[in-house]
């Protein structure tokens, strides 16, 4: 079944993957494995090998021996009547889900309470909130370039895992595109990436749906930049973290 889901649903283009920070967090059980994310890791080829070389990576760094396994209750897949084949992809992925989870919850004892007292502590702000930036008329920082830059007004994002709908600038094109968030202009920072899909809406506007992880952020001024994946090009736009 494992060599089932790294070959069946191939995404060359990443389309609504999560960012590779969130993956390794459920991989190593850092963070809940929610019910749109499991659907998606459960049908995306290369989520998956993530998911598994993530979790992989961190069993074999376990060193103290694991409590007892607890099975992980993965949310009910509801399909809908379609051909027999449908249904059986549908069991499949629920039932590998199962598997690569309930190796999960390995409780440490003794000096290990203080990373149990700060995991709590991180969760407290894992609950995704929903944003919206519209960059529609503003200037673009093109590769470092301060000249051609056009101040925006306040763009402000919370340190949390935030579902961003971005309106790109005037003149963008529809494709895939990758947003980060980095500590420099040059990018060489990044702190936060995700991957998604622009389409038109509202006229001719270009929307862009984007999941970032910005919990380890910390408070201050950062940038935020468009990748467009057929020429690479980026551009850069200040962004505030609270």
């Amino acid at each position: 079944m494992k060599d089932f889901l790294l070959e069946t649903f191939p995404n060359p283009d990443r389309k609504g993957c999560p960012d590779e920070k969130t993956i390794q967090a459920i991989a190593e059980d850092r963070a809940p494995l929610t019910e749109a994310v499991g659907m998606h890791i459960g049908s995306c080829s290369e989520c998956y090998a993530e998911y598994r070389n993530f979790r992989k990576d961190w069993e074999e760094s376990v060193d103290e021996t694991p409590a007892p396994l607890k099975p992980v209750e993965i949310p009910r897949i509801t399909v809908a009547p379609q051909r027999a084949h449908s249904r059986l992809v549908a069991m499949g992925i629920a039932a590998s889900l199962l598997v690569i989870c309930s190796g999960g919850y390995v409780l440490y004892r003794g000096s290990n309470q203080t990373e149990q007292v700060a995991m709590t502590a991180h969760s407290s702000d894992s609950q995704p909130v929903s944003a919206r930036v519209d960059l529609f008329e503003s200037g673009t920082l093109r590769g470092g370039d301060e000249e051609s830059l056009t101040p925006l007004n306040q763009v402000t994002l919370p340190a949390s895992v935030v579902h961003l709908s971005v309106v790109l600038p005037r003149f963008s094109d529809k494709g895939t595109y990758r947003l980060n968030v980095s500590t420099d202009k040059q990018g060489k920072n990044v702190i936060a990436s995700g991957t998604g899909e622009a389409v038109q809406s509202d006229g001719e506007k270009i929307t862009l749906p984007v999941t970032l992880d910005l919990r380890d952020a910390k408070a201050g001024a950062y940038f935020l930049a468009t990748v467009r994946g057929t020429d690479n090009g980026t551009y850069y736009y200040p962004l505030q973290i609270r």
